[in-house]
């Protein structure tokens, strides 16, 4: 499989040795041997639903919304319903910010199944409703469920209970329930609600208490009914209804925690509204955050903008936003797959993070490579520690690459790019450290645990030993985004020498893996300095990122793409297919599965060589098939009322067309897509500077949209309408390839054609060739420097990582001196002083016998502050630290040590990670911190910052 989990200690019994290479080997400016024959595939499935309103040079999507915002029927809703009997599953669409239904039991009238606090907490319901007398059966025929909410029909003889159902952004479970009695005489129900979660009685509602998975964070489960009574541990009512009457009442559960304190707020507010009002809230909010935070993409084939809102769900539903203090998952996140392993896995982070920067709030793209760089301990970049059972080891990697290219579409402050900087650097460098062995600038690997490919790799079945692989591309891509980063802050030494070490990788990529007699790049057995002729996809990643030269010799590598017996189209197979039918014969025959990791890494293939190395075998038509049968293959039988993006598929029937196996993970977010679209067909290209550039791959397509994409703080659109087929599809807006600024169209040209754009002049060139028909300056534009990132969600995720976005003040104590009443081996006082809170190295006191220490900073001379932050380290997994119980900040007065005064601590009580604490200014120039350590534990710092009014 494409992703399974492997753990170090796992015998890596994967290895064949052969005699020989392969029988063929290719000359000199050999063509393809086949073209790349797959044709197109076929949709089914009812008309796709058109949205209410059109397209518009305005924001297309909230107008969307406000078209249906006095009901309950939305357009998404609509659009990605699953009705009746779901081939892909029973699965609750319905989350919050980090609770869902990990499994879904929709015969059961309440939330039954598994339910999640991020992860499933321990295999039992969220809270179940049982109605008596009788037997109540679900009518499955008449199951409906969309984005926000699910509705099921559950009957016994003349009672019929219509259920509808929704999960809260803020965590609240909640169930309304239409009983409606058909018969001729009045009939009573009894309904009884209870939770394993809730069984306290507190007044009229049922509370508990209880520990997320891996105790990341305590839940306080609050469980009410609409005059429903507490009794025996659950909750009852007893309903009349007289004949063909209804009766409508409501259950919520809550799941509370305190560093969401909107989970409550949540919870009271829906506990006190009407089940009509509950359901309209929940429906309008839901579908309101599509009209902020998606941009609305049009496309001629209905399939694949149908796929597109899919992915867009995909993004919002595999997103995890639980805050849990410390440095696990406080930062928001996408998961690898809520219904599956459910971590922050780095291979598809990155992936999701081109995706995830076309939503317009940054939070969602930034998020990320936030956490993963804080979580890496200042190194390579590694799988979140909150679920480490699911922890891999992986370099196949560019996180820093794609959380460039974030920064590209949303910029703000330099302190964001210095932050990304650091991690980069420190992740370039350590991979080298970790995986280069030879020194030669190339990472080496041995076995084919290799994350997203697994058994489906085919080159460490050819001989035992270590090997140099291509993924060293990565290692490349993301050193040359380390160097952009630091450019961004002007630290232009840093910025050289992270160039110095992408070069130094490029120029082993191509002195060491490239084969002159096989004209290919291929992995290098380090023991025998033998090429390995067995490859993969992942052979080309060099050329993905633009680490090759753009010569004939080395395009020669690129003739394989024309030949569907080396690398078809479609399936996106890991393994090139000769060589995966040579380990086969060889006894080592793996799998050979294929996802939408591996067609996200064909999508970057084609993106950067039909641009950087034309050639006369890969073509802009293969692109198209690509994106087409991409898209066909989210679709359970290609049927577009089912899309089902599985972990990965199998079993390719190519006589019937038809995939007959696919996996057992579900609305999986695995790789991605929409930056394609985007990128490539619509042609947006992320830059640096302040000018916008439009370089489309044209696939043939007669129109295209892309509405209010956010971009540097302007709204900009991309429009396509060809004016040579005398057809007018968005009407108001002229024909051609246009863009529009903030909806004022900034230019038109009358052919797809690179477009480079300056708003400030409003000059607009083609070097490709065109006309252009009309152009003018327009302004907002800014280049990613100059944008200030300001919403209360940035400037609380980065001020968790140590960096300030609403203040330039110095942080007086980085670099600073230090003193510890005691400091554990392994950790330093200077760790805590080096300006960034990641969770390691940290200044620990494991060990100490003392109930209280201390950290000092010697500010090196006199310093009027008001303001800490510290960063306590809460490190679950090694069980040794937690944030103390109390601490007290203390100044020096020149003779004592004083507690400062007026003293405001944010949070109010110590929490693991950020803590702020404000105070009356005094002048100093030594100030520590005084820790009463936690029961049964020792404290730890990861950052101690000092600021001055």
């Amino acid at each position: 499989m494409p992703y399974a989990r492997w753990r170090p200690g796992l015998a890596a019994a994967l290895t064949v040795v052969l005699s020989t290479t392969v029988a063929t080997v290719l000359g000199t400016a050999s063509p393809g041997s086949a073209a790349q024959t797959i044709g197109y595939p076929g949709f089914s499935g009812p008309a796709i639903p058109a949205p209410p309103v059109g397209l518009s040079t305005g924001n297309t999507m909230a107008a969307i919304f406000d078209a249906e915002s006095g009901g309950t029927d939305y357009w998404m809703d609509r659009l990605l319903a699953r009705p009746g009997n779901d081939p892909a599953g029973t699965w609750l669409m319905s989350r919050g910010r980090a609770l869902f239904m990990k499994t879904h039991n929709p015969g059961t009238l309440g939330f039954g199944g598994q339910v999640a606090y991020w992860e499933s907490i321990d295999d039992r319901s969220a809270f179940t409703v049982t109605a008596s007398p009788g037997t109540f059966t679900e009518q499955v025929a008449q199951r409906w469920q969309a984005p926000s909410h699910f509705r099921s029909v559950h009957t016994s003889g003349s009672v019929r209970i219509n259920q509808t159902k929704f999960i809260t952004q803020q965590n609240v479970a909640v169930a309304t329930l239409a009983v409606t009695n058909t018969g001729t005489a009045a009939t009573t129900v009894q309904l009884r609600a209870t939770s394993p979660y809730a069984t306290t009685a507190a007044g009229t509602e049922l509370t508990g208490q209880v520990n997320a998975r891996n105790n990341l964070t305590t839940l306080y489960p609050r469980l009410s009914g609409d005059d429903f009574t507490v009794t025996g541990g659950g909750l009852t009512r007893s309903i009349t209804v007289a004949p063909g009457a209804t009766v409508t009442t409501k259950v919520q559960l809550g799941f509370v925690t305190s560093e969401i304190p909107e989970s409550l707020t949540e919870y009271t507010t829906y506990r006190g509204y009407s089940p009509a009002t509950a359901f309209a809230t929940q429906t309008r909010e839901y579908n309101r955050w599509w009209a902020q935070n998606v941009p609305y993409l049009d496309v001629p084939e209905p399939a694949i903008k149908k796929n597109i809102y899919y992915r867009w769900w995909l993004m919002r539903f595999n997103h995890l936003d639980a805050d849990i203090p410390g440095q696990d998952f406080q930062f928001p996140t996408s998961v690898e797959g809520a219904l599956g392993y459910n971590n922050a896995i780095v291979l598809t982070q990155p992936m999701h993070i081109d995706d995830l920067k076309y939503l317009r709030d940054p939070v969602y793209a930034y998020g990320p490579w936030v956490s993963v760089g804080q979580v890496s301990k200042g190194g390579r970049f590694v799988d979140n520690p909150g679920d480490p059972e699911n922890w891999s080891n992986s370099y196949t990697q560019y996180i820093s690459e794609a959380a460039w290219r974030s920064y590209q579409i949303h910029g703000g402050q330099p302190a964001i790019a210095g932050n990304l900087a650091r991690y980069a650097e420190g992740d370039v460098k350590d991979q080298l450290a970790f995986y280069d062995h030879d020194g030669n600038g190339l990472i080496e690997y041995d076995w084919g645990a290799l994350t997203g490919n697994d058994a489906d790799a085919v080159s460490f079945h050819w001989r035992a030993g270590q090997l140099d692989r291509t993924e060293s591309a990565y290692v490349y891509s993301n050193a040359l985004a380390a160097a952009q980063a630091y450019e961004a802050t002007g630290n232009t030494a840093k910025a050289d020498e992270m160039r110095r070490l992408a070069e130094r990788v490029r120029a082993a990529i191509v002195g060491v893996l490239w084969n002159p007699s096989r004209q290919l790049f291929e992995h290098r057995h380090v023991a025998t300095d033998a090429h390995v002729p067995w490859k993969e996809i992942n052979n080309y990643y060099p050329f993905s990122v633009g680490a090759i030269p753009n010569t004939e010799v080395y395009k020669q590598a690129l003739r394989l793409f024309a030949d569907p017996a080396e690398y078809p189209i479609f399936p996106f197979f890991t393994a090139n297919q000769r060589d995966k039918a040579a380990a086969a014969a060889a006894g080592q025959p793996g799998s050979n599965n294929f996802s939408t990791i591996n067609s996200t890494v064909q999508f970057r293939l084609y993106s950067s060589v039909l641009r950087n190395y034309p050639n006369q075998w890969m073509t802009a038509e293969d692109y198209k098939k690509l994106l087409y049968w991409n898209a066909w293959s989210q679709y359970v039988g290609g049927d577009t009322r089912w899309p089902d993006a599985n972990e990965f598929w199998a079993n390719w029937n190519a006589g019937t067309r038809t995939i007959d196996y696919r996996s057992w993970i579900h609305h999986n977010i695995l790789g991605s897509s929409n930056w394609t679209v985007i990128e490539d067909v619509m042609g947006l290209r992320p830059r640096n500077d302040n000018q916008v550039e439009l370089s489309p791959i044209g696939i043939g397509w007669s129109h295209f949209a892309a509405n209010n994409l956010r971009y540097r703080n302007a709204d900009l659109s991309v429009v396509w309408d060809d004016p040579a087929d005398g057809i007018t599809r968005y009407p108001g807006i002229p024909q051609g390839y246009s863009v529009f600024l903030n909806g004022t169209r900034a230019f038109t040209v009358d052919r797809l054609t690179r477009v480079l754009y300056n708003p400030a002049t409003g000059a607009v060139t083609l070097p490709a060739g065109g006309s252009v028909t009309f152009s003018t300056a327009v302004g907002g534009i800014q280049s990613p420097t100059q944008v200030v990132q300001s919403s209360a969600r940035m400037v609380d995720l980065f001020a968790k990582a140590g960096t300030d976005l609403t203040s330039a003040r110095p942080n007086y104590a980085r670099g600073a001196t230090t003193t510890a009443s005691y400091t554990a081996a392994g950790t330093s006082g200077s760790a805590a002083v080096d300006g960034y809170p990641v969770n390691e190295p940290i200044w620990g006191t494991y060990g100490s016998p003392n109930g209280t220490d201390t950290l000092e900073v010697n500010l090196g001379q006199s310093r009027r502050i008001d303001e800490l932050r510290l960063y306590f380290r809460n490190d679950r997994a090694g069980n040794r630290y937690r944030q103390p119980s109390a601490y007290q900040v203390q100044y020096f007065d020149g003779s004592a040590w004083v507690a400062v005064s007026s003293a405001v601590r944010t949070p109010t009580t110590p929490r693991a990670n950020y803590n702020r604490i404000r105070f009356a200014a005094v002048d100093t120039q030594r100030v520590r911190v005084q820790v009463t350590h936690a029961s049964g534990f020792r404290t730890g710092l990861t950052e101690f910052q000092v600021y001055g009014p």
